[in-house]
């Protein structure tokens, strides 16, 4: 230490050279299987090693890791002779119990943290099933995963787009099986019923749309210029909301605009009409469409229309 701190410099005597080397291959071959000629390769280019290893040597080398506990195989010389490690003694282990409770802190987070948060400790998660070579956490965490589904290098590229508000263009697997190409200047990503939307405003139609991810084939193009928002209409409609119901949650186009003993008013403004009947019909009979008069009514329309369905014919 007193040489190192002096001269700043790792020399043969500040370390166990054959230690050193032992590790180096250690972490070689948990890398990916070498063959000996691989390994030789590393140590001469090696800043510190800078020389090939013979190949008794190597032996050497092999033979004190598997006596520290490594089990290693070398394959055939048709399959290039390389030196692949089966297990170690440090290997993480995780057990049944404690996968049970990674998958618990997994669905408290999905309801607690954002997206992108979200997206970022799934793909921690991932990693680590995979570093431990833990199948059965792999498997426990694609069961429940929203992500299911989903190209994670698809999803890092629109979560990329969705922090910039960029303008893109993808192909979309139509829930009627039609591909489509969909023009959109992105919002944002969200979740909804533990399925992962891409929010923004459609460019054909000019008015605000979302679409399901797992859906998305691939990215066509992004533009270098946005489309102007100030030509997209919006409008408000007022609602009363008589009980808060489980599904209730304000979005970020709502707000309470008065407090009644039974009832709270809601007003919610967006440019796509599809969306907003579909928030107010899932309240069901606890909601009243009060403004704008034409929303009310086609409200009403559809109303009747599902009850002629549902009755057969008869009004």
């Amino acid at each position: 230490m007193k040489e190192f701190r002096k001269s700043n410099t790792v020399t043969y005597n500040l370390m166990s050279f054959t230690a050193f080397k032992s590790l180096m291959l250690f972490t070689l071959l948990l890398e990916s299987p070498k063959s000996y000629h691989e390994i030789c390769e590393f140590f001469k280019n090696h800043e510190y090693i800078k020389e090939e290893i013979s190949i008794d040597t190597f032996r050497v080398y092999i033979t004190s890791l598997k006596r520290a506990g490594c089990e290693i195989e070398r394959s055939s010389s048709k399959e290039g002779s390389k030196y692949k490690i089966i297990s170690h003694p440090f290997e993480l282990k995780i057990s049944k119990e404690q996968v049970k409770s990674i998958l618990k802190v997994y669905r408290i987070i999905t309801e607690t943290i954002d997206l992108k948060g979200l997206f970022v400790f799934e793909k921690f998660i991932r990693s680590l099933a995979q570093k431990i070579r833990d199948d059965s956490l792999m498997a426990a965490i694609n069961k429940i995963s929203v992500f299911k589904g989903i190209d994670f290098d698809l999803l890092e590229e629109l979560f990329k787009y969705a922090d910039n508000k960029r303008q893109i263009s993808f192909l979309y697997n139509s829930p009627r099986g039609k591909k489509v190409e969909i023009e959109l200047l992105i919002d944002k990503l969200g979740l909804s019923n533990n399925k992962v939307y891409l929010y923004g405003t459609n460019v054909n139609y000019e008015q605000y749309s979302y679409f399901r991810v797992s859906r998305i084939l691939k990215i066509l193009n992004v533009s270098i210029a946005n489309m102007d928002l100030t030509k997209v209409p919006a409008i408000k409609v007022k609602y009363r909301l008589k009980s808060l119901t489980p599904e209730f949650k304000l979005s970020e186009d709502e707000k309470i605009v008065e407090i009644q003993d039974d009832s709270i008013i809601v007003e919610m403004e967006s440019s796509n009409k599809f969306i907003m009947k579909q928030k107010i019909m899932s309240y069901g009979s606890y909601c009243t469409v009060l403004e704008p008069a034409d929303f009310r009514e086609d409200i009403i329309n559809t109303l009747k229309r599902m009850r002629k369905e549902y009755c057969n014919g008869q009004n």
